[in-house]
């Protein structure tokens, strides 16, 4: 039986460094591997995430690939159910343009590409007034740009963010919604609803071109997941 899930721990004086190896299946030809690193300790843990895109079959012989090249350099493999009682940092980064351009990035593509995913995630964040209220007055020129699609997500991004989307700079309504949609061991929302709505026939979710066009297709599927999350709370 193939696995798809593979945890790593090191041991160092203070924390256990850790290493989780995710593959997230979608319904292209192109499987995601997710490599989520950083450290444990009794009350917190840190995550640092990068994401790869193979055949189904070549995952998962990258992962169990990946699994023997850290085991020889001193990991072990632990049950997942450790990171259950790790106690998660309450401000999480939820996403970094960066952890894109400087991972397996397509060449023939600039990094502003790196943006478009989680710039359109927060369009509908914007068009929902989902930011705190520091974040609406820093940055009021700019959200009223985006609702009149003078800016695009992505820009705002990039210009207003630095490329880094935490749950700090949202409000405390939203947060479980997107802590879960977001999440980094089980992205709903770029693995599944990203890929299997715009994508297509292009190489990577990276490819997906910047437009209003694609966010009005985007949007109603993110409307729908958040709605069906407020049903079940």
């Amino acid at each position: 039986m193939k696995r798809t899930r593979i945890l790593l721990t090191k041991p160092s004086k203070n924390y256990k460094n850790y290493i989780h190896l995710m593959i997230t299946e979608t319904s292209t030809d192109q499987d995601i591997l997710n490599i989520v690193k950083g450290r444990l300790t009794l009350r917190k843990k840190t995550t640092n995430a990068v994401y790869k895109q193979y055949p189904p079959e070549e995952a998962v012989q990258q992962l169990e690939q990946l699994s023997l090249e850290y085991q020889a350099k001193g990991y072990s493999e632990e049950p997942e159910s450790i990171l259950d009682a790790i106690k998660v940092p309450e401000i999480q980064v939820l996403d970094k343009a960066k952890w894109h351009y400087e991972g397996e990035f397509p060449q023939d593509l600039t990094r502003d590409a790196a943006y478009t995913a989680t710039g359109m995630f927060i369009t509908w964040i914007i068009n929902n007034n989902w930011f705190t209220e520091d974040i609406e007055q820093e940055f009021h020129a700019e959200i009223e740009q985006v609702k009149k699609r003078q800016l695009m997500g992505a820009e705002f991004y990039r210009k207003c963010l630095d490329g880094v989307f935490s749950t700090q700079e949202l409000s405390d309504e939203i947060i479980p919604f997107v802590n879960e949609y977001l999440d980094i061991q089980n992205d709903i929302y770029t693995a599944e609803d990203y890929v299997q709505t715009l994508q297509g026939d292009k190489l990577t979710f990276y490819h997906v071109a910047n437009t209003w066009e694609n966010y009005d297709l985007i949007e109603p599927v993110i409307e729908q997941r958040f709605q069906q999350f407020m049903a079940r709370i």
